[in-house]
């Protein structure tokens, strides 16, 4: 069985936007299960001197992306200062990306102290106490002032966009024109959960790197390195879908329950019962409940689009009706954002989009 390794979260006084609760922020994961093509694509590139400078980690959300970025800026840090000290690898060139927990890079990169690294994401408004929607202009600029400064340990710098999904047309661009004309010894990590919405120019600026389904038994070993309880593998298997963020909320009482419910509104579309509606809609009430449950609806209904899109492919012109299934969704993924981010009403949102997946379902039915 694989040993995973991560450091005790520090508890701050900003929510972060991706933890579950009681989970480590990937930033304290040393561990990093079921990427190894991942790994070794960036090592190829670091050990033949011909590192890209900016990296896209795309994949749906729980596979690793973030782990990942900030595991090789650890490396970057450290495998990186060892190698010019001494000029050469030495006998043996790194077969890992991993660094020991001990490292001051860890350290520091944990306490999110590091000078030579900047992370981008959406900002949280402690006085409105959310996150904001999207990854503004100024927040882009601020971040890449990193970049003005020489590096504080002589070596790598590393910026983090996590995740590049939130970026506006105003960010994208700024954050473009520094890719356009990277500073040198800099790489970017692009966490990409839908790279097909990011600007094409920045697509072209980066190395595009997969990351692979986790397998049932990755999953099982990250749960129990978690303290939560596994399910049957097979069951895991299907139901987490190769995510570990998927997997931690299936195995929550709640997240069960409203999965069923969405299962079954779905399935009656494009006519759903009142109490079909009403079983999706009520969890959506509340405060953290109501965001997790808003979660698992937007999960459930990303799995009903793709369906539908693979449906559309024996259509005669599978092309256009594809179509329409992708901009419903990136439709129904913008307003989710803003209704989590400006805590709009998330039952109203919600019957919104089960009347647009009605109208679609129609449409196909005609």
């Amino acid at each position: 069985m694989e040993r995973v390794e991560f450091l005790p979260p520090e508890p701050g006084e900003v929510p972060e936007i991706d933890r579950v609760a009681g989970i480590p922020h990937p930033r304290e994961m040393l561990s990093l299960l079921g990427q190894e093509a991942a790994e070794r694509q960036f090592l190829q590139g670091y050990t033949s001197g011909k590192l890209h400078h900016a990296f896209l980690l795309a994949g749906p959300e729980g596979r690793g992306k973030a782990t990942f970025a900030y595991r090789a800026a650890r490396f970057l840090f450290e495998e990186g200062a060892s190698a010019e000290a001494d000029a050469l690898f030495g006998a043996a060139q790194p077969e890992s990306l991993a660094v020991a927990a001990s490292a001051k890079a860890t350290q520091l990169i944990a306490r999110e102290s590091h000078p030579d690294i900047a992370v981008l994401k959406r900002r949280y408004d402690p006085k409105n106490k959310r996150f904001r929607a999207e990854i503004s202009v100024e927040d882009t600029r601020e971040t890449l002032q990193l970049l003005t400064k020489t590096a504080a340990f002589g070596g790598w710098r590393v910026v983090i966009v996590d995740a590049a999904d939130d970026l506006n047309t105003a960010s994208a661009n700024a954050l473009l024109k520094t890719l356009e004309e990277p500073p040198a010894k800099t790489v970017f990590f692009l966490v990409a959960h839908q790279p097909g919405r990011l600007l094409p120019t920045i697509r072209s600026r980066c190395q595009r790197i997969d990351f692979e389904p986790l397998s049932a038994e990755h999953l099982a070993t990250l749960l129990r390195a978690f303290g939560r309880p596994v399910p049957d593998l097979s069951a895991l298997e299907i139901g987490a879908e190769g995510s570990i963020r998927r997997a931690l909320r299936k195995g929550s009482g709640g997240a069960a329950q409203m999965t069923l419910a969405v299962e079954r509104v779905l399935a009656s579309l494009p006519r759903p019962s009142g109490r079909e509606i009403e079983a999706v809609t009520e969890p959506l009430r509340g405060g953290a409940d109501g965001l997790e449950a808003l979660s698992d609806l937007m999960d459930e209904i990303e799995r009903f689009l793709a369906r539908e899109a693979r449906a559309r492919l024996a259509l005669p012109q599978p092309n256009a009706a594809m179509a329409d299934v992708a901009e419903l969704w990136a439709k129904l993924n913008d307003e989710a954002r803003k209704v989590e981010a400006l805590n709009l009403d998330r039952r109203a949102f919600a019957m919104r989009a089960l009347d647009e997946l009605s109208t679609l379902v129609s449409g196909a039915q005609r």
